[in-house]
């Protein structure tokens, strides 16, 4: 049987001034990548594309942790990074006791997203948030150097 490499792409974001960043990897194509828009007040507001691969992964870098805003609201299960030098949104970022997972915000990338969906997750409850995102958000690395 021959197997195939899927080749690895990296997305590299950034906030307008510098001080937060991603680099997510995936082995999708980058072509096919479905952007969420959700259609909450908070995003509503900051029409950030969410996107993450839960087969790869994410590596955060922060600056200067001072400027970074870590904003929580709803159900208070994920921190949405904020710069606070420039205003850019990254992505959000949900911790429990052992893992990191995040979603990040494709606008702050070179990437031209084809596909948005829009997506409402208004009626989820505090658990079944938490579980969707530790299912479909990527593994993630935060650095602050």
């Amino acid at each position: 049987m021959k197997t195939t490499n899927k080749e690895i792409h990296k997305v590299v974001g950034e906030c307008h001034c510098g001080n937060i960043a991603f680099e997510l990897t995936t082995q999708k194509e980058l072509a096919d990548i479905v952007g969420r828009s959700c259609d909450c007040t908070f995003c509503q507001n900051h029409n950030p594309i969410y996107w993450a691969d839960p087969e790869g992964s994410i590596a955060i870098r922060v600056k200067d942790v001072s400027s970074l805003q870590k904003y929580r609201f709803g159900h208070k299960t994920a921190d949405f990074y904020i710069c606070r030098v420039c205003g850019s949104y990254l992505g959000a970022v949900l911790e429990d006791d052992n893992d990191i997972w995040s979603v990040v915000n494709l606008r702050l990338t070179e990437l031209d997203v084809q596909h948005i969906q829009p997506v409402s997750y208004g009626n989820e409850d505090y658990s079944n948030r938490e579980t969707r995102r530790k299912r479909l958000w990527a593994p993630t690395t935060i650095e602050a150097t």
